[in-house]
């Protein structure tokens, strides 16, 4: 039994359960990040390598949600098309965009949107809804001007990009949280594929671990999926409102130690 915690197969087996976890929060409401990257640091993998790791993992899992999701005919598939490429070409341009443009208005401003997003996900009423409400958007409107602004916050800085796609499905396009956390998945995918790209062409990828993560997350994805789809918003809520909250406290964290 002593083998068992042996750093050469206690991390990997350590990080495969993690992966598992981490697919299943990700799949039912999104910051499987949360998990991940703490996971991957804990066994000793560098910060930045972390973070392109976690993209590869989450594009495991993200691409498996989308399968499931797509399988038991959940997606809404209109205007789609125009949403991935958008998230694409923004995640691009805002990935270029690091080396130019500085980065401390969003730190200063992410933990004020993140506070405004709990405030919002624990009051409106829209998150209780079972039936999808009005619109404010078209869908090819919201796939184009919001995918192109969520897909280039996610290229440029990252931090809870999951929680935007949310929130603005939810108030933009009348979406029931069960809808949201679904539609979400290919979108979220697309910015992160173009993420993971950019790690994995400076080399910030750690794939031995990327690949056990992901294997776990393929099997947390099935299963989250079928929770969402078999439970719908009762289990989404309390879950997506949890994740948001350990996201805002977390960016209050960085937020403090950087400023303060």
């Amino acid at each position: 039994m002593e083998l068992l915690f042996t750093p050469e197969i206690g991390i990997p087996i350590l990080l495969f359960c993690m992966g598992i976890l981490a697919g299943l929060i990700d799949a039912i409401a999104g910051g499987g990040g949360l998990i991940a990257v703490p996971s991957l640091l804990f066994a000793g993998v560098p910060p930045v390598v972390a973070l392109g790791t976690n993209r590869m993992q989450a594009c495991i899992g993200e691409l498996t949600s989308f399968i499931a999701y797509a399988k038991y005919g959940q997606f809404n598939f209109s205007g789609l098309i125009y949403g991935v490429i958008s998230v694409a070409i923004g995640a691009a341009l805002g990935t270029i965009s690091v080396s130019y443009i500085p980065t401390d208005f969003l730190e200063f401003l992410l933990p004020i949107m993140m506070i405004a997003i709990i405030l919002y996900v624990l009051f409106s009423k829209r998150l209780k809804e079972t039936e999808q409400g009005r619109a404010v958007l078209s869908i090819k409107k919201f796939m184009i001007f919001v995918g192109f602004a969520i897909g280039f916050y996610n290229g440029f800085f990252g931090p809870g990009t999951g929680t935007f796609w949310m929130i603005s499905f939810i108030a933009l396009l009348g979406y029931t949280i069960k809808q949201a956390t679904i539609n979400t998945k290919p979108l979220n995918l697309m910015g992160n594929f173009i993420s993971l790209i950019s790690f994995a062409w400076l080399g910030m990828v750690n794939y031995k671990f990327g690949l056990i993560m992901g294997a776990g997350q393929i099997l947390g994805s099935i299963l989250g999926s079928y929770l969402v789809v078999k439970d719908g918003n009762r289990i989404v809520r309390p879950i997506f409102i949890g994740v948001t909250i350990l996201i805002t406290c977390k960016v209050l964290y960085d937020f403090a130690v950087k400023f303060l």
